[in-house]
């Protein structure tokens, strides 16, 4: 989904036991390190996309209940940005094991403390450990869609421009 020169992304944080869910995306012969995610598609919710995206990059199925942090990219005189909305999952399947589902997409559990020795993209390895050591305590909620019909003529607009 891109909005105004802005690609949005969804993402889901995995933990287990002392490790976190990446994929391993290799192409053109150079592999980097992300969280499953992806693009959303027209009229899913954030949420929806990264359990989506969860499944089918890696076969695992649970639920991205809370969003852990939000990041931006954007290069160097890039014209474009990156936004991604990072979701903390739980409610996973004790024994879960993930499975390659996607050409060029390699899921597996990496231990936390091995983090900075990957090419991990966009760099959040200090992220990702301190989420895993704070635990539940250190989130965002995530409120999903709120967006409600209007009761009365105008009250819509008066709304949305109090956004702007």
């Amino acid at each position: 989904m891109a909005l105004n020169g802005i690609d949005v992304r969804c993402s889901a944080i995995v933990f287990r036991k002392g490790g976190v869910l990446l994929v391993r995306r290799t192409r053109d012969g150079i592999a980097v390190w992300t969280l499953p995610g992806g693009t959303p598609r027209e009229g899913e919710s954030m949420a929806a996309c990264a359990r989506r995206e969860l499944s089918e990059e890696t076969g695992v199925s649970a639920d991205p209940s809370r969003v852990a942090f939000v990041l931006e990219a954007v290069p160097p005189g890039g014209s474009r940005r990156r936004l991604d909305i990072v979701f903390l999952v739980t409610g996973l399947v004790p024994g879960a094991e993930p499975q390659a589902r996607e050409p060029g997409v390699e899921p597996c559990f990496v231990p936390v403390d091995q983090l900075s020795e990957l090419e991990l993209r966009p760099p959040i390895a200090g992220y990702l450990r301190g989420l895993r050591q704070q635990g539940a305590r250190r989130y965002a909620p995530y409120l999903g869609n709120l967006w409600r019909p209007a009761d009365g003529a105008g009250r819509h607009d008066a709304l949305l421009s109090s956004f702007r």
